[in-house]
C-alpha cells in the first residue's frame, strides 16, 4: 500500500470508527453513574470559581472532607454542556475515542498491514478498551496515555529525539488536575526511561547513549512528577489517588473487578495479548526495545483490575505496529498477503493524515450541528439518550414530585448504582451513596456491599441514624425484596431497573404494577418475610 493509499485508508478508518461510535453510543456512552455527579461538580466549580473541598451531595459524609481530582476535566465538561448539552458532550467524547483508535490504526497500516488485517487487530484494541468508554474524565486518560506511548516509542526509535521527553512535563501538569490517571503516564514513562539507563549501562542498544542524554531523561522523569503537585489540592490530590487505589472494590465495582474469561472483555483481553505475545516472541532478541516490554506491566495490571484492560490494549497496539516489522511473523504474513512487505521499520505516522482526521472530524461536528432541527443548547438534546435499561427515567416524575412537597436537602437511601442519577436529576436531594469510593471508605463500602448482597435489614438502623424517608434501589434485590412488604414503606413507583419507596400512604398509578418475576408473594418469599 502506498503512503498516499495508506493516508486515505487511516483517514477512512476514523471516519467509520466515529460514525459507529456516534451511533451506538448516543445510550451506551451514558451508562456510568459518574458521569452525572461529574458534570454537577463542574457546574459548582463554573458557578462559584472554586473547586469543592468538602463533600456536599451526600447526607452520610455531607461536610466531610473530600477533593474533587477530576476538577479540570469537570469544568470543561460544564462549559461544553453550557453551550451544548448532552448532545456536545456526546460529540466531543466521540471524537476524542476515534482520533485514539483512528491513530492506533493509522499506525498498523504503516506497520504495512493490509486494510482487512488491520480492522481485526484495531477490533481487538477497540473492544478490550469499550467497557471504559463512557463520557467522563477517563477519556482524557485514554488520549494522553497514547500520546506517551507514542512519544516513547518514537523516542526509541531514534525518529525524535530525546528532549522531546520534557513534553511531558506540560502534559502530566494537564493530565494530573483531570484526572489520576496520570499515574499510568507517570509509570510507563519512568519504566521505559529506566530500562534505557539500564541498557546503556548494559552496553545494549539505547536513546540514552551519553551522559548528557540520560541526565536530561532523568531530570525530564523528575520534573514531570513535581508537575503533578501544580493543582490546587498539593498532595492531597496525590494521596487521593492512592486511597482509591488501597480500596478493595473488586466486588463492589464492576470496572475494578479482575479480568474473568466468562466476560467478552476477558476473551479480547486474552486475544490481543497472544496476538501481542506471539510476534513479540518472533523478534530476534538482539532487537526487542524496552517499549515494546511496556504492554506486559499492563497486561499484569489488567489481570488485576479490568479497567486496566484498555491502558494494555492501547500500549500493546502500538508497540505491536513497531515490533511487526521487526518480527519474523512479518514474513508469514507477507507470504499470505496481509502484510505489504517485512521491511526493517515503519514509517512515522504521517502529518497530513493527522490533518485529515482533525478536518474530518470537525466537519463532522458541523455537519451534524447545521442538519439539526433545533440548535445546541441544554434541554435541547436530540442524539444523547438515557436508556430506561439502565437508569430509571420513568421515575423522574415522581421523584419531581418529592422535592417539591419536601424541603431541600431531604435525604433519601439509594443503591450506589444510582447515586449520580440523583445528583443531577433530584439536586435538591442528598443521597445515601454514590461512586465516590474514596470519600466513603473501605469500611462504609464493605457494610453497604454486604448489606445490598445479603442484610437488606440494615436498612432499618441506617434510617433511624439519619431518618430518610425514601428509598431508590435496584429491582428485584434484597434491598427491594425486603422494602416491598415492610409495613413501614410503601412502593411510589417501579421500572424495569429501579423501585422508588417512601412513607406509607404515598399513592401512584405505578404503585400497583409488578414486574414478571417480582409478584408481592415472591418478593416477600425472597426477602424471608413470612
Amino acid at each position: 500500500m502506498g503512503k498516499s493509499q495508506s493516508r486515505v485508508a487511516g483517514v477512512a478508518l476514523f471516519v467509520a470508527g466515529w460514525m459507529l461510535l456516534f451511533w451506538t453510543g448516543r445510550s451506551e456512552l451514558f451508562r456510568d453513574p459518574g458521569t452525572f455527579w461529574h458534570l454537577v461538580v463542574g457546574q459548582q466549580i463554573l458557578r462559584t470559581g472554586q473547586v469543592p473541598r468538602v463533600d456536599s451531595f451526600s447526607f452520610t459524609f455531607g461536610g466531610e472532607p473530600w477533593e474533587s481530582q477530576w476538577w479540570l476535566a469537570e469544568w470543561a465538561m460544564a462549559a461544553l454542556y453550557r453551550v451544548g448539552g448532552w448532545d456536545l458532550l456526546l460529540v466531543v467524547t466521540v471524537t476524542l475515542i476515534a482520533a485514539v483508535y483512528g491513530a492506533i490504526g493509522a499506525r498498523l497500516l504503516a506497520a504495512g498491514l493490509r486494510v482487512l488485517p488491520a480492522i481485526v487487530v484495531l477490533g481487538l484494541v477497540v473492544a478490550a478498551g469499550s467497557p471504559q468508554f463512557h463520557v467522563r474524565p477517563l477519556v482524557v486518560t485514554t488520549a494522553l496515555l497514547y500520546a506517551t506511548m507514542a512519544l516513547l516509542v518514537e523516542i526509541e526509535s531514534g525518529r525524535v529525539g530525546v528532549a522531546r521527553l520534557w513534553w511531558t512535563v506540560p502534559l502530566v501538569a494537564l493530565w494530573a488536575n483531570c484526572h489520576g490517571g496520570v499515574l499510568a503516564g507517570l509509570g510507563t514513562a519512568g519504566l521505559a526511561v529506566a530500562g534505557w539507563m539500564a541498557a546503556a549501562w548494559l552496553g545494549r542498544p539505547s536513546p540514552l547513549d551519553c551522559r548528557a542524554k540520560q541526565l536530561s531523561a532523568g531530570a525530564a522523569v523528575a520534573a514531570s512528577c513535581a508537575a503533578v503537585l501544580a493543582n490546587p489540592y498539593g498532595l492531597d490530590l496525590v494521596r487521593g489517588w492512592f486511597r482509591i487505589l488501597s480500596l478493595p472494590l473488586h466486588d463492589l465495582i464492576q470496572e475494578h473487578a479482575r479480568l474473568s474469561l466468562r466476560e467478552p472483555v476477558g476473551w479480547m483481553v486474552a486475544g490481543l495479548a497472544a496476538v501481542y505475545a506471539a510476534t513479540l516472541l518472533a523478534v530476534p532478541r538482539s532487537r526487542v526495545r524496552i517499549t515494546w516490554l511496556l504492554p506486559l506491566v499492563w497486561l499484569v495490571l489488567a489481570c488485576q483490575r479490568v479497567r486496566n484492560a484498555q491502558l494494555f490494549a492501547i500500549t500493546a497496539a502500538v508497540a505491536w505496529s513497531e515490533m511487526l516489522p521487526c518480527s519474523r511473523l512479518s514474513q508469514w504474513l507477507a507470504s499470505r498477503d496481509l502484510l505489504t512487505t517485512g521491511g526493517p521499520e515503519p514509517t512515522r505516522c504521517s502529518r497530513p493524515a493527522a490533518r485529515l482526521a482533525l478536518l474530518g472530524s470537525l466537519g463532522a461536528v458541523l455537519l451534524l450541528a447545521l442538519g439539526a432541527s433545533r440548535p445546541f443548547g441544554p434541554g435541547e438534546d436530540r442524539w444523547a439518550r438515557f436508556s430506561p435499561s439502565r437508569w430509571p427515567v420513568e421515575l423522574l416524575g415522581e421523584l419531581a414530585r418529592i422535592q417539591q412537597i419536601e424541603p431541600a436537602g431531604t435525604p433519601i437511601f439509594n443503591d450506589m448504582a444510582f447515586g449520580g442519577f440523583l445528583v443531577y436529576h433530584a439536586p435538591r436531594l442528598r443521597v445515601f451513596i454514590d461512586d465516590r469510593c474514596e470519600l466513603y471508605g473501605g469500611s462504609f463500602l464493605a457494610e453497604y456491599d454486604e448489606a445490598r448482597r445479603g442484610a437488606p435489614a440494615r436498612i432499618d438502623p441506617w434510617r433511624k441514624r439519619h431518618g430518610f424517608r425514601y428509598a431508590l434501589v435496584e429491582s428485584n434485590t434484597p434491598f427491594d425484596w425486603y422494602l416491598v412488604s415492610h409495613p413501614d414503606w410503601a412502593l411510589i413507583g417501579r421500572t424495569r431497573v429501579a423501585a422508588l419507596y417512601g412513607p406509607p400512604g404515598e399513592k401512584d398509578a405505578r404503585a400497583g404494577i409488578t414486574l414478571p418475576g417480582s409478584s408481592p408473594a415472591r418478593v416477600a418469599a425472597r426477602a424471608g418475610i413470612p
